[in-house]
């Protein structure tokens, strides 16, 4: 258990609904304890453990019990049933400016917080210069707390948060708000508790966010887990059961079970590691199944990525131009329909996309029941080594929609130079010896 750092028994929550006022107060005073409540479950026999280190996403509609798991989690609620064990200690943000008394400065929100997680004044003025730098809300930090901004309240809090060096840190959609630069400090601050080996739990509806920062995911539905992976797996069944039609959501959430107990008999990883996709011949084609999305409205076939003399490949070389080809059957009438690509990296970041809507035909007026399209795409590869995802989609003016995530598995050749990050931009780097400076080594 020493490398757990955050364990959950069967632990179940239950708010308790009336259908009248007045059945609350009838229940008080009532000796023989009959009920006239009825119990809602926000969560129900949850199991879960968070190893030390690692960055757990949570993902699930509004009502799903996101919250309340948190909350759980900090000791905010306690379990009416289960057992929660925590091993370190906790920094949250639950929801903005959460531990803060409106009425006091930010100045004086800053030691109360401290005050409450059980650090000495002296100790929070070690940390204020850090948390105030970072927090950038200049003279407001001597104004109350209620005449801030739902921006400036996000500032201070993660400030706090993150500059009292918490071992556990628990973050419920807080990257979702502020300005860009200071989502990217965020971010960056984020990175370091990741290298510096910190316990992260992070909710957000965000898949993009949750695919590049979490290790592991968890689809949370009806106060149950329902998906425990990867963060790309999960996030990619979270939106196609999202975006699924009311009569299809039975259907996807079958598909979610058989996929979960799979893994559990397996306890293997739905992704295809860089060792398993290196093995030649690679042109073996994809090697997990593709997630469809909604069949019943359009189907994808024969996709397939050709280089400029006309040759099926996925083993692709930078700087040379190649071909997406693709056919949609559509199953269903359709008006204004858009079709679109996107490139995923291997932990399911959008790198790039491109659709109907940004191109010379906007959208097709109307396509018939049973009717085929060819569609092609043509780009330059300026993606650096490593391993992507095409995927595809299409809808429509109502909203009806269809795709496939995962449809298709390329990987960029090796190169002689080395450079970072996932796409070149043709970048120079020149060098001189600026006057009366010493020659650069």
């Amino acid at each position: 258990m020493s490398d757990i750092t955050i364990s959950i028994k069967n632990v179940s929550k239950y708010y308790k609904l009336y259908d009248k006022p007045k059945d609350r107060l009838k229940e008080a005073l009532n000796r023989k304890e009959k009920v006239y409540h009825r119990k809602f479950y926000a969560t129900k026999n949850l199991n879960l453990e968070v190893k030390k280190g690692e960055i757990l996403g949570i993902v699930g509609k509004n009502g799903s019990g996101k919250s309340t798991l948190l909350k759980l989690i900090t000791g905010v609620l306690q379990p009416d049933k289960g057992k929660i064990t925590v091993n370190g200690q906790i920094s949250a943000l639950l929801e903005l400016g959460s531990g803060f008394n409106p009425e006091f400065t930010g100045m004086q929100n800053i030691f109360f917080y401290g005050t409450i997680l059980g650090f000495s004044k002296e100790e929070m003025q070690e940390k204020l210069k850090d948390i105030l730098d970072f927090a950038d809300i200049g003279d407001f930090i001597h104004q109350p707390l209620k005449t801030y901004s739902s921006g400036m309240k996000s500032r201070l809090g993660f400030a706090v948060a993150v500059h009292i060096d918490p071992e556990i840190l628990i973050l419920d959609e807080v990257l979702a708000v502020g300005d860009v630069l200071f989502k990217r400090k965020c971010y960056a601050k984020m990175e370091e508790f990741f290298k510096g080996g910190k316990t992260i739990i992070y909710v957000s509806h965000d898949a993009n966010s949750i695919n590049e920062l979490c290790t592991r995911a968890v689809f949370l539905d009806e106060g149950i887990i329902i998906l425990d992976s990867d963060a790309k797996t999960v996030t990619s069944y979270y939106q196609k059961y999202l975006f699924a039609t009311d009569s299809n959501k039975e259907k996807v959430k079958n598909e979610i079970k058989n996929i979960s107990e799979t893994q559990k008999k397996s306890s293997k990883n739905t992704i295809p590691t860089k060792k398993e996709i290196n093995s030649p011949p690679y042109l073996k084609g994809f090697i997990s199944k593709p997630n469809k999305l909604n069949a019943d409205i359009a189907i994808f076939e024969d996709l397939m990525i050709y280089s400029s003399n006309q040759q099926a490949v996925n083993q692709l070389t930078l700087k040379s131009k190649y071909t997406v080809k693709f056919k949609i059957i559509f199953k269903k009438e359709m008006k204004h329909v858009s079709i679109g690509l996107r490139i995923k990296t291997l932990k399911g970041v959008v790198i790039s996309g491109i659709n109907l809507k940004a191109g010379k035909n906007k959208t097709i007026s109307h396509v018939s029941k049973n009717s085929i399209y060819e569609v092609e795409s043509l780009f330059d590869c300026l993606l650096l080594p490593d391993i992507y995802f095409l995927n595809l989609s299409c809808s429509d003016a109502i909203g009806n929609s269809a795709g496939v995530d995962d449809a298709f598995m390329f990987k960029v050749l090796p190169t002689s130079f080395t450079q970072g990050g996932y796409v070149t931009l043709n970048q120079t780097l020149s060098v001189s010896n600026a006057k009366n400076n010493n020659n650069i080594n």
